[in-house]
């Protein structure tokens, strides 16, 4: 493994540079632009005071020294992610415009082809190691650990190991898709303070740049890396074909699937309505199964009626997450959480919820290499669940169905 940590030094060390678009940016007029953003956000006003602005403004005085000369967009792009990252709000981000093939011309070989010969795709950061030696060291790694060999969808292989105790990498060690080879680096995480992972990669597609935060690893997942070998998917609800799912599972279960709360779109505004009026009088068994994997979130006018419907029925709840519920989900965990013996089963949820996005205003940076998303919806008090997520009350096995083990549990309890 020593020859894996060498050449991780050197990693580290190109990324800076080398790493994705290396055409130069101002990056110092667009920290400037993130910072005034942020200090209108409701969660820079709660947390950035005495240590927290000293730890603020040290970032900022030790970015700025870096971009006394032009860098390139890929280091930018981190750089300003660093800085928004000093407060904890998972829900503002900082996003690249930069995209370098569109849905449309992903399936166009013309345009497939012109970007291999372009220098994003040339230029792009590989390994130096062997991958067949990489590949068999990866697959010898425990079950339990985050290194291995891992399908990154149907059409490529992934090795994932670490560069040093708080940082992975993760290299394509075969792929099914053209514009990803053999030994390009996929991604670069680092473990943050809630001891998840912050992922600076791409677009599968588009290629655009990515920061894509608070990543849980559990069970041999880590968000679309699925460990070669691990083909149990039990904390995921496979087959959704609607957001909405009511089923009476015998005389005294009932289960009911809620998949987002989003109000952007009309259909699921309407099939929310459609929903809540054919079953607002069908709660009516003992013991009720909410089930919110992979919701995350929307707004709580598609959520809260339902509380009140809980109440009524007397019902005994029981509550089902996963590390990707989030948002106004997370915030409906804890209300379901305090109806009378109410039991949250299952996976540690996404840690989202104390602050928000209502408009939704995205600010172009002055490079116009990047937009700035800020929040302006406070929940702040939620803020002790940021980052962490909301532990379940019974966490589920992972390798059997988490709707039987509910069902088991509701049994003994009876």
């Amino acid at each position: 493994m020593k020859s894996l940590i060498a050449f991780s030094l050197i990693l580290i060390f190109s990324i800076t540079s080398t790493f994705a678009q290396s055409q130069p940016c101002d990056c110092k007029l667009d920290l400037d632009f993130l910072v005034e953003k942020m200090k209108g956000m409701p969660s820079y006003k709660k947390q950035i005071k005495g240590q927290k602005l000293v730890e603020f403004q040290n970032t900022y005085n030790e970015l700025s020294s870096k971009m006394t000369s032009s860098v390139s967009v890929s280091e930018c792009f981190r750089m300003l992610n660093q800085q928004l990252m000093v407060v904890t709000d998972f829900h503002a981000k900082v996003k690249a415009n930069d995209s370098y093939l569109s849905e449309e011309n992903y399936y166009d070989e013309d345009k497939q082809q012109a970007f291999l010969n372009s220098d994003t795709f040339i230029k792009h950061p590989r390994t130096t190691l062997e991958l067949t030696n990489l590949e068999n060291e990866l697959k010898n790694k425990p079950k339990h650990s985050i290194e291995g060999v891992y399908n990154y969808g149907t059409q490529i292989v992934s090795g994932i190991y670490k560069s040093d105790e708080n940082t992975i990498v993760g290299v394509i060690l075969s792929s099914a898709i053209k514009i990803w080879e053999p030994g390009q680096i996929q991604f670069i995480a680092k473990k943050n303070q809630f001891g998840k992972y912050d992922m600076f990669t791409y677009h599968n597609r588009s290629r655009q740049l990515l920061m894509v935060k608070n990543l849980t690893f559990e069970n041999g997942r880590l968000w679309s890396y699925k460990k070669v070998g691990n083909t149990l998917n039990f904390e995921t609800r496979i087959n959704n074909k609607s957001n909405w799912d009511f089923k009476q599972i015998n005389d005294n279960v009932q289960y009911v699937y809620f998949g987002e709360f989003s109000s952007f779109t009309t259909d699921n505004r309407k099939a929310f309505k459609n929903f809540y009026e054919k079953h607002k009088n069908s709660f009516t068994a003992k013991h009720i199964i909410i089930d919110l994997r992979s919701n995350g979130g929307g707004n709580k006018k598609l959520s809260d009626p339902f509380i009140k419907l809980l109440k009524k029925s007397r019902a005994k709840v029981y509550v089902l997450t996963n590390c990707y519920t989030g948002s106004n989900a997370e915030q409906f965990t804890t209300k379901l959480k305090k109806i009378k013996g109410a039991v949250h089963l299952g996976q540690t949820t996404y840690g989202s919820l104390a602050y928000g996005i209502n408009y939704g205003t995205s600010y172009d940076m002055p490079s116009g290499h990047f937009r700035v998303v800020p929040t302006d919806m406070n929940f702040h008090r939620f803020f002790n669940y940021e980052g962490h997520g909301i532990t379940p009350d019974i966490k589920l096995d992972f390798d059997r169905d988490w709707i039987e083990q509910t069902l088991e549990i509701i049994e003994s309890n009876s």
